[in-house]
């Protein structure tokens, strides 16, 4: 039903506007619902992400941006600074350590 939606949303964002891409991120780090939460709201508060949606059972979020605003780099780093890995990019260490404990990896709880 997820995906559904998300296509559904590509489609009319694209027709109002040509400028949307889509693009997918792997969050290895994350590992429950409440990291797809934080980072889902992470990507949707940055300039020109009109959509993020965390897939977790591929550990992946798929993003609809405008590429005018912004790039991968700046949607890995809203990633990252939320403290989650974002495809190379290394979570940032102080974010991660004030994640709640279900948030961490297994070795770090």
């Amino acid at each position: 039903m997820k995906k559904l939606l998300l296509i559904m949303s590509l489609l009319v964002l694209t027709g109002c506007n040509g400028n949307i891409e889509n693009t997918k991120i792997d969050i290895s780090s994350a590992q429950c619902g409440m990291c797809a939460i934080t980072i889902e709201d992470a990507l949707t508060k940055a300039d020109g992400v009109k959509k993020a949606l965390v897939n977790m059972d591929d550990l992946k979020v798929t993003v609809l941006y405008d590429p005018d605003k912004t790039e991968l780099k700046n949607l890995e780093l809203a990633i990252s600074d939320v403290g989650y890995q974002a495809n190379e990019m290394s979570a940032n260490l102080d974010a991660y350590k004030r994640l709640p404990n279900c948030c961490k990896l297994p070795e770090d709880r």
